[in-house]
């Protein structure tokens, strides 16, 4: 097979190279996109069904007000968290147009994807932090006690490691899914576009 695709004529090389470029990045971003779908609808549910009545209820539930602007802000930043993700899937290709149109449209999709995994740690993480500080500051009243109370909180400093190790992990996490999820497909679609773009 091999020798009979190098003896054929450049321009049946460059269309069979086409062809199976092009069943290979459609395979891909099927993939891809069945795999976004899911991270999604996990994240969005978890936001609707669990984070935000849980939420809602504590700020029913807490007796102080510090407590229950923690609570608040947490319900804000989920709503936040779900405007990002749904911005970020508004860039999903159309199957309208030129295939050429298509791809470019892919590789913009797949970048945006991408800087979203980038920047994990500025719109995900961070963003939560505050409502947590706040939220343990009114439960705990740490802003009743004195410097050396507060060092002396054992429960304060295991939730601060916890925030620091989940941090790191999804970091790696996210980094890892970029480098081996996002990136060859890119390499794929920018291999299949210069080709397409052959005269």
């Amino acid at each position: 097979m091999i020798v009979l695709w190098q003896s054929s004529p450049k321009h049946e090389q460059i269309k069979f190279e086409k062809s199976r470029l092009i069943l290979e990045v459609q395979s891909s971003l099927d993939r891809f996109d069945k795999a976004v779908n899911r991270r999604d609808y996990i994240e969005i549910g978890a936001a609707i069904f669990v984070v935000i009545p849980l939420f809602v209820y504590e700020i029913y539930r807490q007796p102080n007000y510090v407590a229950k602007l923690g609570a608040l802000w947490i319900i804000i930043y989920c709503f936040y968290v779900i405007y990002k993700l749904l911005v970020a899937k508004k860039s999903k290709p159309e199957e309208s147009g030129s295939y050429i149109d298509y791809l470019k449209q892919s590789k913009t999709y797949l970048e945006r994807q991408k800087n979203l995994l980038d920047n994990i740690v500025y719109w995900y993480i961070l963003p939560s932090l505050p409502g947590v500080v706040i939220m343990v500051t009114g439960i705990l009243e740490l802003y009743r006690k004195s410097w050396k109370e507060i060092v002396g909180v054992k429960h304060l400093w295991l939730l601060l490691l916890l925030i620091v190790a989940i941090t790191i992990f999804g970091y790696l996490l996210n980094k890892r899914a970029v480098k081996k999820g996002i990136m060859p497909r890119i390499k794929k679609m920018d291999e299949l576009i210069s080709l397409m773009e052959e005269k």
